[in-house]
């Protein structure tokens, strides 16, 4: 069984908001930290990490949070403790080098220690289980620690997992419901931005940077420039329906219009630098602030994709370089892309891009979508019918899928699991295509 196809399957009850009868523990392993020895503190880095897992844990309104008497464990809870309003639980462990007074940065939000018969994995879950039963906790423990608590849960997957020294990204979503064996889920966290952001070496980087060679020569042999100074018209016709876009950017200045039909009339939704705007058969609607921020959504989404890879450089996009992989038998490079936690309502979602290593063409590209609500997905869209017009590299796309319950992650995405686990959904088309200079040019 391919894995995109197993965690389809047992994300289900993971996804599902939690109920009065289900338990959901999220484990993981401390953030990184700054030493091998003795009681280290977090690095800048692991602090990031502990923020973006604070966000996972709000969305799942976590309501304990446990970790060991190490500043590392200590220092990665309290950060979902602080926005929870809850305590940090704190199990002993006995170790030589154990203590939580003299961390830095120190740990000041309220600490409650465990008794000290709560000594084993063991001890550890049952007390959970019995404190917790229907909500969802925190378990932030070490790379032997986490292993060992999975491994009192059940059987198979649950004692096979392994965690290396350099592995702080992983996230192990455990259920239990009544009358039913426990499901797990395994997934990454906390991809970093702020800083992190900035690599000293754009050519490669494993941690998310603003700018990487590959793409930059990917947005030159698609457009280049005239991305950034042209008015172009264009009809996309997808499963979703056919929309006319009008987009004109003048040297940072933007204009999109985007022109459906709702009940019969003509709706035109527009996005500017100063404002958001939405017609309905002529009339202009009132627009509240939720319904500018849907609305600039609406227009933005399907903005993004015809003019892929252009967007890729935008403030708030950041980059993973993945190295190169084969698929259908050509050598591609993998990208992934992720965006600033908060940056927009689907900041959340991850992308995965294939491109040509030497010219920078774009041949795929993959998304995942629904984080933090009920039903979510990955699509895969396989490139085709490239033309350029008026020097912009436009392309088709035959767009595959697979829908449920999640947790989905690009990460999933391989050949093998386009072929067995994504079923045909539509053709994504472009037409009538205008490309001219800007107004201003």
């Amino acid at each position: 069984m391919n894995r995109l196809f197993f965690v389809a399957v047992l994300a289900a009850a993971l996804t599902a908001p939690i109920t009065a009868q289900e338990t959901l523990l999220l484990f993981v392993r401390h953030a990184e930290k700054q030493t091998e020895s003795g009681n280290p503190d977090l690095t800048e880095r692991g602090l990031a990490r502990a923020e973006a897992l604070a966000e996972i844990a709000q969305e799942w309104d976590v309501r304990g949070v446990y970790s060991t008497d190490f500043c590392r464990t200590a220092q990665t809870a309290q950060p979902t403790a602080l926005r929870m309003g809850i305590p940090v639980s704190v199990q002993s462990t006995g170790g030589a080098d154990a203590g939580i007074d003299d961390c830095d940065p120190a740990i000041e939000h309220l600490t409650f220690f465990l008794d000290p018969s709560v000594a084993s994995a063991a001890d550890l879950l049952s007390w959970i289980l019995d404190q917790h039963a229907g909500q969802a906790v925190l378990v932030v423990g070490h790379s032997n620690t986490v292993p060992r608590l999975l491994a009192r849960i059940g059987a198979g997957s649950f004692a096979a997992i392994e965690i290396t020294e350099d592995q702080y990204d992983r996230l192990y979503m455990v259920t239990y419901a009544p009358g039913q064996r426990p499901t797990m889920v395994e997934r990454s966290y906390g991809e970093l931005y702020d800083e992190f952001a900035a690599d000293p070496d754009p050519t490669t980087s494993s941690q998310p940077v603003a700018r990487l060679d590959i793409v930059e020569r990917a947005i030159a042999h698609h457009g280049g420039d005239r991305y950034r100074n042209s008015h172009t018209r264009l009809t996309i016709t997808s499963k979703s329906g056919s929309f006319g876009l009008s987009v004109v950017r003048d040297d940072g200045l933007y204009d999109y219009a985007v022109t459906d039909s709702r009940d019969g009339q003509e709706r035109v939704t527009r996005l500017t630098n100063d404002t958001v705007e939405r017609s309905l058969g002529g009339a202009r609607e009132a627009l509240d602030e939720e319904g500018s921020r849907r609305a600039r959504d609406f227009v933005n989404a399907r903005v993004y994709f015809p003019f892929l890879p252009y967007g890729l450089n935008d403030p708030d996009v950041f980059k993973i370089d993945q190295g190169l992989e084969h698929w259908y038998g050509e050598e591609l490079h993998r990208v992934k892309v992720v965006f600033t936690p908060g940056s927009s309502t689907d900041a959340s979602d991850e992308y995965v891009y294939w491109f040509e290593p030497d010219s920078g063409r774009l041949r795929q590209y993959g998304y995942s979508f629904g984080a933090g609500r009920d039903s979510g997905g990955l699509r895969f869209r396989r490139l085709s019918n490239y033309r350029r017009i008026e020097g912009i590299l436009f392309f088709d796309a035959d767009n595959r899928g697979v829908d449920g319950s999640g947790p989905f992650t690009v990460d999933l995405i391989d050949e093998e699991s386009v072929a067995d686990s994504m079923t045909p959904i539509s053709e994504v088309r472009l037409t009538e295509i205008e490309v001219t200079p800007a107004a201003g040019r």
